[in-house]
């Protein structure tokens, strides 16, 4: 079972010991107000951080960097807020959709004008079999999927999506070890394609993750299936079987949910056409989209719409409390 430890900061010194002990000693610098939440999971050296931090400065300073034994890397993500991330005479701009490397062993600051929502992926350098004159190159450089190339930024979109899963609902990982092993695999694979340098195979854990995020990004595709997953991976059909066979699931069942799931939202908060919700759900062929999500639901999608409409109270009338 996952580890839920949420611990939330009222002040600046509050917050100072609560990054300090997640991640290396740092210096917090805030004007006025301040709180900030962190649930921090992870073993030994590596770890997940959910950050949400209203505005300050997080310094690292030459001091702490020099006289620690941490030779830590941090890939932050970022999804709310700007962040702005200076190391080695460079400054990064970190938008919402954008990412960032920097290292523990050299000084840094991150600023947050204001309030921020990031996940920071924080693992030991030799994780990344790489020369530690590459990784340095790469940080504090502003990263996302348009700047990257194909392969980088869908490696970098799975990492993305195993971290941002992992303190949600639905991980793609149930045990942290997996999901910290995979996330950084895929970051590596990005990292080594951004520094022209071979990308090695990738796992099993590695690609499960992969092919759960080319089919939510491809659900409205007909041909989605396991012969186009494979293609897209550049592995064999009986891999993309033997993977999802590994963890007890079929490849086209998962499709099959996912695309029930998308139609549940679209006939719920939109007022589309059923056809036209079944041709974004890759399912062109009214009929069949009926036939299918009857089985997955119990229910016509008309019927499931009329009854979701049901369960949504009316707004109050003008000047009714």
């Amino acid at each position: 079972m996952r580890r839920m430890v949420r611990r939330t900061a009222a002040s600046v010194s509050e917050w100072e010991a609560l990054s300090s002990a997640a991640f290396v000693p740092l210096r917090v610098v805030a004007d006025g107000p301040f709180t900030a939440q962190l649930d921090h999971r992870g073993r030994a050296r590596a770890a997940m951080s959910s950050v949400r931090s209203g505005a300050c400065r997080v310094l690292r300073d030459p001091a702490a960097a020099s006289g620690s034994a941490d030779d830590l890397a941090l890939f932050s993500f970022q999804y709310g807020g700007r962040n702005l991330v200076e190391q080695n005479g460079r400054q990064a701009v970190v938008a919402p959709g954008h990412s960032v490397l920097y290292l523990t062993r050299s000084p840094y600051e991150l600023a947050f004008p204001g309030p921020s929502d990031l996940i920071v992926l924080q693992v030991p350098t030799d994780w990344f079999g790489m020369p530690m004159s590459s990784l340095t190159a790469l940080s504090a450089r502003t990263m996302s999927a348009r700047t990257m190339s194909a392969h980088g930024a869908a490696a970098l979109r799975t990492a993305s999506m195993i971290v941002r899963s992992h303190f949600g609902d639905n991980p793609v990982f149930e045990d942290e070890g997996h999901a910290l092993r995979a996330a950084t695999e895929l970051l590596v694979a990005a990292l080594r394609r951004e520094s022209r340098r071979p990308a090695s195979g990738l796992s099993h854990d590695a690609l499960y993750a992969s092919f759960r995020r080319t089919i939510a990004d491809n659900l409205d595709d007909p041909l989605l299936g396991v012969p186009a997953i494979a293609d897209l991976h550049g592995v064999s059909v009986r891999t993309v079987h033997q993977i999802f066979a590994e963890r007890g699931e079929r490849a086209a069942a998962l499709v099959r949910a996912q695309r029930v799931a998308r139609a549940r939202t679209l006939l719920r908060e939109t007022t589309l056409p059923v056809p036209d919700v079944a041709l974004r759900c890759g399912i062109p062929d009214p009929t069949v989209f009926a036939r299918t999500f009857r089985r997955e639901d119990g229910q016509s999608p008309t019927q499931f719409r009329a009854a979701s409409n049901q369960t949504i109270a009316p707004p109050p009338a003008s000047g009714v409390l």
